[in-house]
């Protein structure tokens, strides 16, 4: 139970203010951030999709 309190908490309320300082700090996006620390391969492609699925800000599928 406070296994997904804590989710619930860091996805909604936490998640966007640590995102907010670590651009402050680094005057770099999350992608940014993203590519910069770590090599290619699956590892990276793993950080970009959940940091894609994690947005608040949805793009909508244009290829209808």
């Amino acid at each position: 139970m406070l296994v997904y309190f804590w989710g619930f908490l860091y996805s909604n309320y936490f998640r966007f203010w640590l995102k907010w300082i670590l651009r402050l700090l680094t005057r770099k996006c999350e992608l940014q951030r993203v590519f910069d620390g770590s090599g290619a391969g699956a590892r990276r492609t793993l950080s970009i999709e959940h940091s894609l699925e994690s947005s608040k800000n949805k793009v909508k599928d244009t290829r209808d």
